[in-house]
């Protein structure tokens, strides 16, 4: 009978695992991820391995989202009490933005959610009488302003409540009430796991992949890419280097609340291929969260599905930490570091005198679109207390926050800032003097998932330093090129707006990044690529950057091949198969194309991606800001004034200025204002004026010049070419095109849209 107790138990545990929901005699656990339905919630695990667990939000922006739901099963009648584990994440007498509601089986909780307490907490929500059996849980958002639930709780003891804390114990219990196992059941066998989806890691797995290799690629979010995806909307900035990360990258000249966003083409893009690689098998949505080591090796790490809390164990000879944060590293003991360096440590001219925990911050880049009728915002105290009298429609990488911070363990508090400023900001401009002027905009992308510079620096062989960089230091062992500035970001004006910052630019040449910066110090079986490289502070400021990073990804991929090919490890690729990993990553002898793409792959990475222009067209004025609302005009010629104009927003400025197109209906003179660089020139048909156009940048007091090149057009299409005039490794602002019709009449410009 005992026998035959423990086998129904152990169904009855795996059926209740499989729904997400746990119960025993006289408890429930219901992880809120799970929910059969998540409606307008959104799953938000960036901050599990500090609070605990992934957890839904309410992220409307200002507009209540659709309902949670999901049955639950409760084993037997009676009066259940409810606790609820949440967060008032602006706590104060008049603020709680974030509230919700519970209904259990048709009647509402007595309390409301979210208004209680301070950081995460259980909040009591009274009791239900339940029938034994199924009843709806659903999760009424009341605000749109990013409410959160993390889990529910029902027991029929009047006295229990949930651990408090998470840590141990609180995982303990959850583990218990959701019968998952000790030991978490295989993920399959592989030769290497890599751990992380951004730019870095997928673009390691690719190359493992293509060279022959098993590959477990482990992303916890639903798309890859990391800062590059559609979530965060980050441009890849650096050199791409001569495989793979310029199939995967996002390149594109479009605003964070352009819609559609370009960065949506390129998900799927960079997934088509990753799919198409016979030896990746993909986990998305896994978050991995611990680590087990035999000796100074990694033998597995754990992940957890985001939303259904399964469980799963990847074993391998190899690990590639592409976290960003390092985790891998620092679960398995792995030496790091966190914060600037000390000026004396490396004789870096750039950093501090003495050592600090000071770090590049996180960024939000959100957007507004125009719409054809009012949009109301409310007036929010609780954000514009952050934002003061700051007004905003949008924002760049210069909203940023968390210097001071620590950006893991403080990682909530600082997107919660951000998320504040931006509300902030938006109210401010919705409901202030010039409310009028911004009536009809809406917001159209605010992030929830942070776009995060800095955190661990995993400590490798070789360090790289502010000095080997700008001198362009020669290393034997260079797998990748750097070439963005040193770019490190302060504090614009902490008292007033801590929340915006500006860049201070170190310029450098192309410089080699040592394959010793990219396998751990201490743990035998551990590569890494991405920020959380074995570098300094400063040079963070450059390496950082995503083609980089892919470029350190590739190195990692092929470094994990030689070593399982070798049956040795990382360190042991750099003393005795140094030559065989350039001949990889250079194509040459016998790997020439062997990081190359075949098949599908090859197909995929053939065809062009469209990628939206986002032109503006305006009226020419001296504070049009290059018609763009950016880059203010100081010296304008007088003729051009009140003429009709059209731009196209600038992407990266290590790649070519966008051509663009658009059509007048008369036959008209186009001016092009073209950023002045060494080695600009037009096609033919295009002649150069004697008229300048002069602005700035806004972040500096430097004065930039347009030439000014002038084309009579037919009525029709009028195509602008790109922009391909550089000094160094930056190209110019794209053109900026003003129309003057023939004979005084008036001239319609309309953008073409490819």
């Amino acid at each position: 009978m005992r026998f035959a107790s423990v086998l129904i138990a152990a169904a009855v545990a795996a059926l209740v695992l499989a729904a997400g929901v746990a119960a025993a005699a006289d408890e429930v656990l219901v992880e809120a991820e799970s929910f059969d339905h998540l409606g307008g919630w959104v799953i938000d695990q960036q901050f599990m391995d500090v609070m605990g667990s992934p957890y839904l939000l309410a992220h409307g922006l200002g507009r209540p989202v659709e309902a949670a739901h999901t049955d639950v099963t409760f084993p037997k009648a009676g009066t259940y009490r409810l606790w609820v584990r949440t967060k008032d994440w602006v706590p104060g007498p008049d603020h709680h933005p974030g509230r919700f509601m519970v209904v259990v089986g048709g009647k509402p909780a007595k309390a409301v959610f979210g208004t209680e307490g301070t950081g995460w907490v259980w909040q009591d929500g009274g009791t239900f009488q339940m029938d034994r059996g199924p009843a709806r849980v659903v999760l009424t958002d009341m605000t749109g302003f990013e409410g959160r639930c993390d889990a529910l709780y029902f027991t029929t003891d009047p006295d229990a409540k949930p651990p408090a804390e998470p840590g141990p114990a609180m995982d303990a219990w959850r583990r218990r009430l959701l019968g998952l196992p000790e030991t978490p059941p295989s993920a399959g066998e592989f030769d290497v796991v890599v751990v992380g989806g951004g730019i870095a890691g997928t673009s390691a797995a690719v190359a493992a992949a293509r060279l022959g290799c098993r590959v477990a690629l482990v992303q916890d979010r639903p798309v890859l890419g990391g800062n590059a995806s559609s979530e965060i909307r980050v441009h890849t900035g650096g050199d791409t280097g001569p495989n793979i990360v310029g199939e995967i990258n996002a390149q594109y000249n479009a605003e964070a609340g352009a819609e559609p966003h370009p960065t949506l083409t390129f998900d799927d893009r960079r997934h088509a291929i990753v799919r198409a690689e016979k030896n990746i098998t993909l986990f998305l949505n896994t978050h991995v969260f611990r680590a087990r080591t035999e000796g100074d090796r990694i033998a597995s790490v754990d992940g957890k599905d985001i939303r259904t809390g399964k469980e799963l164990r990847f074993a391998a000879p190899l690990f590639i930490d592409c976290t960003g944060d390092g985790w891998v590293g620092c679960w398995a003991g792995a030496e790091y570091r966190v914060g600037r360096e000390g000026r004396d440590e490396h004789d870096e001219s750039i950093a501090p005198e003495k050592a600090d925990a000071m770090v590049l911050g996180t960024s939000l880049m959100w957007g507004s679109r125009k719409t054809d009728h009012p949009v109301a915002f409310p007036e929010l105290p609780w954000a514009q207390e952050i934002a003061k009298d700051m007004e905003a429609t949008g924002g760049n990488w210069t909203w940023e926050y968390g210097h001071y911070l620590d950006t893991i363990k403080d990682a909530e508090e600082i997107r919660d800032y951000l998320l504040r400023a931006i509300y902030g900001a938006w109210s401010n401009a919705k409901n202030g003097s010039n409310q009028a002027k911004y009536a009809n905009l809406d917001l159209s992308h605010v992030p929830f998932v942070g776009g995060k510079r800095e955190s661990r620096r995993l400590i490798g062989d070789y360090i790289l330093t502010q000095g080997d960089i700008q001198a362009s230091r020669q290393f034997p062992d260079g797998v990748a090129h750097g070439s963005w500035s040193i770019d490190l970001h302060y504090p614009k004006d902490y008292e007033k707006y801590p929340f915006r910052t500006y860049a201070e630019f170190n310029k450098v040449k192309p410089y080699p990044i040592p394959y010793r910066c990219l396998y751990s110090k201490n743990i035998a079986n551990l590569l890494m690529a991405g920020r959380n490289v074995s570098l300094t502070h400063v040079a963070l400021g450059s390496v950082r950057v995503m083609n980089t990073g892919g470029q350190l990804g590739v190195a990692t991929g092929a470094a994990a091949f030689l070593a399982k090919k070798h049956a040795t490890t990382p360190r042991g690729v750099y003393e005795d198969h140094l030559r065989e990993l350039l001949d990889i990553i250079q194509g040459r002898g016998d790997y020439e194309g062997a990081l190359e793409p075949t098949g599908e792959a090859a197909r995929i990475a053939a065809e062009p991606v469209p990628v939206p222009t986002d032109l503006a067209v305006g009226t020419f004025t001296a504070s049009s800001g290059r018609c763009t609302g950016g880059y203010p005009l100081s010296d304008v010629p007088e003729e051009l004034i009140g003429l009709p104009c059209v731009t196209v927003q600038r992407g990266p400025f290590g790649e070519p200025g966008a051509a663009y197109a658009f059509t007048v209906d008369r036959p008209a003179t186009v001016y092009l204002a073209v950023h002045d660089r060494a080695d600009a020139r037009l096609p033919k048909g295009w002649e150069k004026t004697d008229l300048r156009l002069h602005w700035k940048t806004g972040n500096d007091a430097k004065t930039y010049t347009d030439v000014v090149w002038r084309k009579d057009v037919p009525a029709g299409r009028v195509d602008v070419p790109p922009h391909l005039g550089r000094e160094g490794k930056y190209y110019g602002v794209p053109h900026l095109a003003i129309v003057k019709p023939k004979e005084g009449k008036d001239v319609t410009v309309r953008p073409v849209n490819e």
